[in-house]
């Protein structure tokens, strides 16, 4: 399971004005690049990064194939991303530059966007990450602040600024990593992960905890069954048990009244 965050440059361009303007391709100055990334395993304290700063070519942005190329090594090693934002900025720009720089597709993933997790759940003021890392814990920090100012050094090639582009994008990650142990068990549509465990010891499917217990006097009902619950005591999570309570012939009569 891979935390990752990307951080691009933005597009050079002319354009007539600042309201509902239709930028045509030719005004175009310089397309947008992959400035760093960083990424962290669930579970380790490491923090893995690259930036196009660590490489010797300048302009810094042509280093951006092997800055990619690593990111791409990893993201064929995953099962699962997890992304704020993911599904909509991160994993597209990140397939973009797969597909400029002749990288195959990655092996199958899952997604995992806690800002998807938190729309869907909750009706907070802001969805926006530094928002919610502070809703979710009053004694952490959010975000580092920047400008846009930083993003102009970067992509003037001020190594100060690549520098410190790469500290806030690390940052980001345990930010990351903090609101999504936050909102996981929130997730109706979380991958499986029991699934990436060996052996057949009833487990939580959001964060593959074994240590589950019963929720005493409450059970969970569909048309025709009934199941115990229990709460993961690692990630909260509420889940039922396998068993069905409703007797074989009693689930045929309650079909026959469905």
């Amino acid at each position: 399971v891979l935390f990752y965050d990307l951080e691009t440059s933005m597009i050079k361009g002319y354009f007539w004005g600042l309201w509902q303007q239709n930028i045509s391709i030719d005004a175009i100055v310089e397309d947008w690049y992959v400035i760093c990334w960083s990424a962290k395993w669930l579970g380790t304290d490491k923090m893995l990064n690259s930036s196009v700063h660590d490489f010797p070519k300048i302009p810094y942005r042509n280093n951006e194939k092997e800055v990619v190329t690593y990111l791409w090594k990893l993201v064929d090693e995953a099962d699962i991303l997890i992304a704020f934002n993911g599904k909509k900025f991160d994993r597209k720009k990140m397939n973009a530059k797969f597909l400029e720089y002749g990288l195959p597709e990655p092996s199958p993933y899952k997604v995992i966007d806690p800002m998807l997790i938190c729309k869907s759940n909750f009706a907070l003021t802001s969805n926006k990450m530094d928002f919610v890392a502070k809703y979710v814990a009053d004694n952490e920090d959010g975000k580092l602040k920047t400008g846009l100012q930083l993003w102009l050094d970067c992509m003037n090639d001020k190594v100060e600024a690549l520098d410190r582009m790469q500290v806030y994008c690390d940052e980001d990650i345990n930010v990351l990593e903090r609101v999504y142990m936050a909102v996981r068990h929130w997730d109706k549509n979380s991958p499986n992960m029991a699934l990436y465990y060996d052996g057949d010891e009833a487990r939580c499917n959001s964060c593959g905890s074994t240590d589950l217990s019963p929720i005493e006097g409450k059970l969970t009902h569909t048309n025709v069954s009934t199941f115990s619950l229990v709460r993961c005591n690692g990630c909260q999570k509420i889940l039922k048990e396998r068993v069905n309570l409703v007797s074989k012939d009693k689930r045929k009569t309650l079909m026959m009244n469905v």
